[in-house]
């Protein structure tokens, strides 16, 4: 419920476009710089006419005055219901468009051959053309160039790109597709630095050639690749060789390539300014005793190895990081004093530190905490007390975090005028920490009051945890907020889309101490899924999208419903990129269409890697005398050649898997594996359904052959066919139920001591039929705080089925 309360706030306050009636437009954008206009309608009308109309021109100050005139002049020239206005703010300036209905919204943008070289979420973002985005024919040419900038920069510099649209009247989308030839990847031709002499340049562009530079993707050599990975590691590589230097305030960066068409080569030049030689020491005391971790600390704790350049601010910054680290460390006394001198070409920055006498944390106490008890508001202290093993933690800016922390508890708690006062008393070589807290008076809600709320009844406003905050309760702005987004969520997941909750608190006129809450909610209209529309699909049917999304029509576009229908067409594992929501921003319209937009991922994936191991097959081999199994007496082993079956071997090893997925369009995978070595060779084959024979349940059967003979008393082979079937029971706890039939053989071969094993169990069946309940309310699997994971298994082998014995 939190996730989405999360979701729902972000989606009313953040919106891709400020889509606003005339009588809405902003006046917070006047003056500002307009870097676009636009007319955006049926993309069969030539608006060529209307341009003139508009008073607003690009490049002007923005004028709410003049684009009110224009919208009026367009809706009276062209027969325009009322013109609304979308202005969306860029680096560039204000592009402002004026929507004439029917206008038309953009569909699904694709990249032919493309998305073999890079992801289709990338290229999504280089175009910016964003879902919801009505469909601007003016923006397709800077798009397009956008796309070729970017090819350029990942090394295809013949990439051509060419833009082509197909309407679709019937919904009134725009679908545009990038048709792009990628060409060759150019490579480097030569490599030069400019701004510097020879002697110097030499050392950096031994960096951009050397063993490192190999191994980190930054090598510089004629006939590599050229990529923007390659320059961006090249150019660290030589930041790191100018800090070698002690080049500290050095700039540096790409010229623009010089590519040749002819030869498809690029040459690659760095603009050096090299400055004065820095000097960092650091004097008085060592910052650790492990040599090595010295310098890397040293860059951690002084800002001018990070920034590139020098001036007295980061000297002092860094000053202050140095007196914090040696408090952490236990030196509350520590003084830490600088040294800076500057000539025209070398700059000294000394500090010494005179980190005194180690001191221990002895104790942490509050005083005037009469509300909260002292245990609690340990929790927030980020100074901690020593222990056997430690000598606790203190430094200035871990007692100002404190302090902040304690006081943002109390103001939770109700205690808006709260003072917490950090004092620390040095008693050498303890050091006693004492909060001097003012709680001051608590503001208490006396009432609750909510308005507008014509749709919805009180007691679903913030169902299903109910208000935070009622009368009688400590008021805390928080909660407030809390309340106020629960209200909007509730509203979401019943249609209202545009619905605002304006909350606000006023001081109470009977007690000075006392707030009243009002939350007032403007609904606005319910909006209904008209239809659902299903684009971007090439190789699925249409069926298994309908069923995965579950958009109804005739039902309310609920923001909760489209984010998990987003989820479970992830989670069907064929798409790289989905997206469901309304087809156009939701404005006044009470009905609309719901867009489902997926882009298909690769269908073929294979995943190959080869070696070489050395592996001892050994164990704990029987030895003298032992008792066999069955009651069959006992056996002498020295007559049996059991040590020279332990060996070690070395072997090429190999691992071949194929996938193909989304099989006859119904997300369907199908996998295959081989692993080859000396001692295991092992044979995998899967086949998954996520709607097995059009039901919820998801299935999966595997197929395995194994022979291993790591053992050295006998040789395995192993056989398995399983079959799956699992069904998520509920999306808030994450429970599944399993249930599984498993099939498997065992024989035994190449036995070195066959009276060890008994003859029926050299072949052994088992024919199992099993079921898994699982739960897992863990909030992150892999590093969870908060939740649980809980199973139950249950099973059965029966005789009756094959089995070699009942269990």
């Amino acid at each position: 419920m939190w996730l989405f309360i999360l979701a729902a706030f972000l989606w009313t306050a953040a919106a891709p476009i400020a889509q606003l009636g005339l009588a809405e437009t902003p006046t917070a954008y006047e003056g500002q710089q307009v870097s676009a206009v636009s007319l955006i309608a049926n993309p069969h009308r030539n608006l060529d006419s209307l341009y003139p109309l508009v008073e607003q021109k690009a490049g002007a100050p923005y004028s709410q005055q003049k684009i009110a005139a224009s919208a009026q002049a367009l809706a009276k020239a062209g027969g325009f219901p009322p013109v609304q206005v979308a202005v969306i703010p860029e680096v560039k300036g204000l592009r402002v468009m004026f929507l004439l209905e029917p206008a038309y919204h953009l569909g699904v943008v694709d990249f032919t051959k493309a998305t073999k070289y890079f992801s289709y979420t990338r290229l999504l973002g280089v175009v910016k053309l964003s879902d919801e985005d009505p469909y601007d024919a003016s923006r397709l040419p800077a798009a397009e160039n956008s796309l070729k900038e970017f090819f350029e920069k990942a090394g295809y510099f013949q990439a051509s790109v060419h833009r082509s649209v197909a309407i679709d009247d019937a919904r009134q989308l725009v679908n545009v597709t990038f048709a792009v030839q990628m060409g060759a990847r150019a490579r480097i031709s030569t490599i030069q630095m400019d701004g510097v002499s020879n002697p110097e340049g030499a050392p950096l562009l031994h960096a951009v050639e050397s063993l490192r530079a190999r191994f980190s993707s930054g090598l510089m050599k004629r006939g590599k690749p050229y990529s923007r990975q390659r320059i961006d590691r090249a150019t660290a590589l030589i930041k790191a060789a100018l800090t070698k230097q002690h080049r500290l305030a050095s700039s540096l960066h790409e010229n623009p390539p010089q590519y040749d068409a002819r030869t498809n080569r690029v040459q690659v030049s760095f603009e050096v300014k090299v400055g004065p030689v820095v000097t960092i020491r650091t004097a008085g005391a060592k910052l650790t005793a492990i040599p090595y971790m010295k310098g890397r600390i040293r860059k951690q704790l002084i800002p001018i190895y990070s920034e590139g350049t020098v001036d007295q601010e980061l000297v002092n910054e860094g000053q202050r990081n140095l007196s914090d680290y040696f408090q952490k460390k236990g030196y509350y006394d520590v003084q830490v004093a600088t040294d800076y001198r500057s000539q025209p070409d070398q700059i000294l920055i000394l500090y010494t530190i005179d980190r005194g006498r180690k001191h221990k944390v002895q104790r942490i106490a509050f005083l005037g905490n009469r509300a909260i008890p002292a245990r609690e508001l340990l929790a927030q202290v980020t100074v901690k007390k020593s222990h056997i093993w430690t000598h606790g933690a203190i430094s200035q800016k871990l007692l100002r975090q404190s302090a902040e922390n304690l006081e943002a508890l109390y103001r939770d708690r109700g205690y808006e005028k709260v003072k917490v006062t950090p004092r620390a008393v040095d008693r050498e070589p303890q050091v006693d920490v004492t909060f001097e807290i003012a709680e001051g008076p608590r503001s208490i809600v006396e009432q609750v009051n909510v308005t507008g709320n014509d749709n919805l009844a009180y007691g679903q406003l913030s169902a299903p945890k109910g208000f935070e905050l009622t009368a009688g309760a400590a008021f805390s702005p928080r909660k407030m907020v809390d309340d106020r987004n629960r209200i909007a969520a509730n509203y979401l997941d019943r249609g209202y889309l545009n619905v605002e909750v304006k909350a606000t608190a006023t001081r109470s006129a009977d007690h000075p101490h006392g707030v009243n809450l009002a939350y007032a909610v403007t609904e606005h209209q319910r909006v209904r899924i008209s239809e659902a529309v299903y684009l971007g699909q090439h190789h699925t049917r249409v069926s298994l999208i309908r069923k995965t999304a579950g958009i109804k029509s005739e039902t309310p576009m609920r923001r909760q419903q489209l984010l998990e229908a987003e989820s479970r067409l992830y989670d069907l594992n064929i798409f790289d990129w989905s997206s469901v929501g309304p087809r156009k921003p939701i404005v006044d319209q009470n009905d609309e269409m719901a867009a489902v937009k997926v882009h298909e991922a690769k269908r073929n994936e294979v995943t190959y890697g080869f070696g070489f191991e050395v592996s001892h097959r050994g164990g704990n081999i029987p030895t003298g005398t032992v008792a066999l199994p069955g009651g069959g007496g006992t056996i002498g082993l020295n007559g049996y050649q059991i040590a020279p079956s332990q060996a070690t071997f070395a072997s090429p090893r190999g691992l071949v898997e194929f996938t193909r997925r989304n099989m006859r369009g119904l997300g369907e995978t199908v996998g295959a594996s081989l692993l080859l070595s000396r001692l295991d060779q092992k044979l995998l084959a899967t086949y998954g359904q996520p709607h097995f024979v059009g039901t919820s349940w998801q299935s999966l059967t595997s197929f395995s052959l194994e022979r291993t003979s790591e053992n050295p008393l006998f040789t395995a082979s192993l056989g398995d066919v399983a079959f799956q079937l699992e069904k998520l029971l509920s999306h808030k706890s994450n429970t599944r139920l399993q249930i599984r039939y498993d099939f498997n053989k065992t024989d035994l071969a190449h036995v070195i001591v066959p009276q060890l094993v008994l003859p029926q169990d050299k072949n052994v069946r088992l024919s199992t039929f099993s079921a898994s309940f699982i739960r897992d309310t863990r909030d992150k699997p892999l590093d969870a705080h908060r939740g649980s994971f809980a199973t139950v298994n249950l099973g059965i082998t029966p005789t009756a089925l094959g089995s070699s014995a009942n269990f």
